[in-house]
């Protein structure tokens, strides 16, 4: 079982329109609700590929079942802590047009209420008995800690469980100082790592995506690269959560590198076939997987 902590959850709401223009009003084809956050996108995703998985995190008190229910009947365990008001929303945008990105606002969340954090803290103890793995994702809620990534992922990995985190500036940062077993951070982030002195921070498993160019991973001195199965632009948000996903699914079940890395880029690309973030279509995982063309160069 995969334990799935993302603080800042959020509820998606999808919007696909014709021909979008700025400054003008206009009416979309369809609207789509569900739980949103990159902790949703994982666990959604962890789920299809047919793995246990746990999601920890915060929600509003007037709102949190909208997060909550959803995931519930996929099968996902989902522990959340009432920690404001209202969940943030975050909106995505969709422009039926060939080729167009989506355009995404992101909502930031009030400021967690007092005692919250120690209540997030308490109810990952309680998981970390039961899991195997653990994954800090997303951004961290208002009034966190900075050094509340590596606080948990040093617990985890005190267990003996594999570590993952999925995040940006000082929380990344700070996190590997926890040592986690797996990293996927963004193309910047990569950047600094392995031009300054961070690089003997890296993790055993460290992921770099580039969307329509493929994705690579470091590890034990090789750079492992390989460009998507399929490219597809209906809507790739969520893509990286479903390679985290992935990758994280393999890499519980002791497999290889290169087979995490082809099981991560299956998933991607299946998600971005699809209008919801953090959903795949399982009928096509295998041939997908098949069709990824790994290539290995040493990194020194």
């Amino acid at each position: 079982m995969l334990l799935v902590v993302c603080p800042n959850l959020a509820i998606d709401r999808i919007l696909q329109v014709d021909n979008l223009r700025p400054g003008a009003v206009q009416r979309s084809k369809q609207a789509i609700v569900q739980p949103g956050g990159k902790g949703s996108n994982v666990a959604r995703v962890f789920r299809q590929l047919g793995g246990e998985v746990a999601l920890v995190g915060f929600t509003g008190a007037r709102d949190g079942r909208a997060v909550t229910a959803p995931l519930r009947r996929m099968g996902i365990h989902v522990d959340t802590i009432s920690a404001y008001d209202e969940t943030r929303t975050c909106t995505i945008v969709c422009d039926s047009r060939p080729g167009s990105h989506p355009t995404v606002i992101n909502e930031e969340s009030p400021p967690i209420e007092p005692g919250a954090e120690s209540r997030l803290l308490k109810t990952i103890d309680r998981w970390l008995q039961r899991v195997d793995g653990v994954l800090t994702t997303g951004s961290l809620s208002m009034g966190l800690s900075s050094e509340l990534y590596a606080e948990i992922l040093d617990r985890a990995r005190g267990r003996g469980k594999i570590t993952a985190i999925d995040a940006t500036g000082v929380a990344l940062r700070v996190g590997l100082n926890a040592r986690p077993d797996f990293m996927k951070p963004n193309t910047d982030e990569m950047r600094e790592f392995l031009a300054g002195s961070m690089f003997s921070l890296l993790p055993p498993h460290s992921a770099l995506t580039f969307g329509k160019a493929g994705a690579l991973v470091i590890h034990q001195g090789k750079c492992l690269y390989a460009p998507p199965p399929r490219i597809s632009t209906i809507n790739p948000i969520g893509t990286g959560d479903a390679f985290a996903a992935g990758y994280l699914k393999s890499l519980l079940e002791r497999r290889p590198a290169a087979e995490c890395l082809r099981l991560a880029l299956a998933a991607a690309a299946s998600d971005a076939r699809t209008l919801r973030p953090g959903c795949i279509d399982t009928s096509e995982i295998t041939a997908l997987k098949a069709a990824v063309e790994l290539r290995f160069t040493p990194t020194r």
